[in-house]
């Protein structure tokens, strides 16, 4: 007999992560930035590779998370390797609060263009939408 025919199709895919992962392509549309916060250690393997499909036409910052337990000359690297592909990244330590005084400062940068056509057009302190996303396991929308 066949094996094949006795096992049972299982989806491993958590109920959680699918929920989040149709919640975040809901709210996109409404958001300028997305703020994607990493394990410094493992970056790439901290990235869930279901969501940067979806979020992958945003402006995006990543966020190296646990730089105080990280080897800072790898995360130097990963921090040329975001430059490399256009995206600011910023070591934290979420615990302390160390680096987190640069995030609002990325913010501004990356929504520069847009500021300053709103400004231009007598806007003045243009809302920027912000998502912070961790792996799918929680997000949140800031108004910036």
């Amino acid at each position: 007999m066949d094996n094949r025919q006795n096992q049972a199709n299982i989806n491993w895919y958590p109920g959680h992560m699918a929920k989040t992962k149709r919640e975040i392509a809901e709210v996109l549309k409404l958001i300028d930035v997305v703020v994607e916060i990493l394990d410094s250690r493992i970056p790439i393997s901290s990235q869930n590779p279901d969501i940067q499909n979806v979020i992958k036409n945003k402006k995006k910052i990543v966020l190296l998370n646990k730089c105080d337990l990280a080897d800072e000359k790898e995360t130097n690297k990963w921090i040329a390797y975001f430059k490399k592909n256009n995206i600011i990244a910023i070591k934290i330590d979420a615990n302390s609060g160390k680096g987190m005084n640069d995030v609002s400062k990325a913010i501004e940068e990356v929504m520069k263009v847009e500021i300053e056509q709103a400004s231009q057009k007598g806007r003045i302190n243009k809302t920027i939408r912000v998502l912070v996303i961790r792996n799918t396991k929680c997000w949140k929308i800031i108004i910036y």
